[in-house]
């Protein structure tokens, strides 16, 4: 229960971050309505805890992480283009503003995963030389 929740808040203070932020970059009108703004903070919020329990897809051990990267990519890419299609974030007879969707997807889930993989290696690195700190304190007391 405890890592649902806290999948649940991560995806949502993610999704309403990374909202806040298309908006400041991305908005095609530079005003926006409160209705359309709690809209939006609305559909990524709900996006957001979505994605959150997807991605305990990687507390399994049932699937190799390869088989788990693409389950997620595909399921938070289908989960992205439904929040489009309520958001009104394309348009779904303009094929060129769906793929222009999935580039941006494709494009945050690369950037997302390629800091979540420098992480993952230093924590490794940091485990390691705790391992090897621990290693030879043991042989320090042993040769005692």
């Amino acid at each position: 229960m405890y890592e649902i929740l806290r999948f649940s808040i991560i995806g949502l203070l993610i999704g309403l971050s990374s909202s806040y932020t298309f908006q400041a970059l991305l908005a095609q009108e530079p005003v926006i309505t409160g209705n359309e703004l709690s809209k939006e903070y609305l559909i990524a919020g709900v996006l957001g805890i979505v994605i959150g329990w997807i991605s305990l897809i990687f507390k399994t051990e049932r699937f190799s992480f390869t088989m788990q990267l693409i389950i997620h990519f595909i399921l938070v890419t289908i989960c992205v283009l439904a929040a489009g299609y309520f958001g009104k974030w394309y348009d779904i007879t303009n094929i060129s503003s769906m793929l222009s969707l999935l580039v941006w997807v494709f494009t945050i889930y690369a950037i997302s995963w390629g800091i979540s993989l420098v992480l993952i290696k230093k924590d490794i690195k940091e485990m390691n030389q705790a391992i090897q700190k621990r290693k030879k304190i043991n042989l320090k007391e042993v040769g005692r």
